[in-house]
């Protein structure tokens, strides 16, 4: 993976030209606030990245190591985030509404008040994962493995749990 500065990433972020971005390192950058919105930004390291406000709407983020960055209010709205890692990242208040999230992992998350509503997170790995008050409204959460999550105040209304593990609900 190739090393990057933030100076770097924001050049690349306002040329136009530039759709995708992947195998990178921004490990450790603070990228708080930047827009990547309906880039590919594949297999790409972003752990203990802050990337708080950041907006991913409609990006493709497959594979993408996101371990310990902090995400909070972030929009990841109908982003494709299949089999990425986002084991102990801060999400809360982040927005996944409709993302496509097959695979992924959210192992000890801190998910608290993030939206989920309508977002396909089948297979994903959630043990011990903060979900107090997400909103998994019509989410499709089948196969997922909740084992040891915190779901206190979390809404799954409509949604599909269909061999959900570790679910008490």
């Amino acid at each position: 993976m190739a090393n990057i500065t933030v100076a770097k990433v924001k050049e690349l972020l306002h040329d136009k030209t530039v759709e995708h971005l992947t195998n990178l390192n921004f490990s450790g950058l603070d990228l708080a606030g930047l827009d990547f919105s309906g880039m590919t930004i594949a297999s790409t390291d972003f752990s203990s990245t802050s990337l708080r406000k950041a907006k991913f709407t409609r990006t493709f983020l497959a594979k993408c190591n996101f371990r310990k960055a902090d995400m909070a209010h972030a929009d990841f709205s109908e982003a494709n985030l299949k089999d990425a890692d986002l084991c102990l990242t801060n999400l809360e208040n982040t927005s996944f509404s409709r993302a496509k999230m097959g695979g992924a992992k959210f192992i000890r998350a801190k998910c608290k008040k993030a939206s989920m509503s309508f977002a396909s997170l089948v297979g994903c790995d959630l043990r011990e994962a903060d979900l107090n008050a997400v909103s998994f409204h019509g989410a499709d959460l089948s196969k997922a493995d909740l084992t040891s999550a915190d779901t206190k105040d979390a809404s799954f209304k409509n949604a599909k749990m269909e061999g959900v593990k570790g679910h008490k609900g």
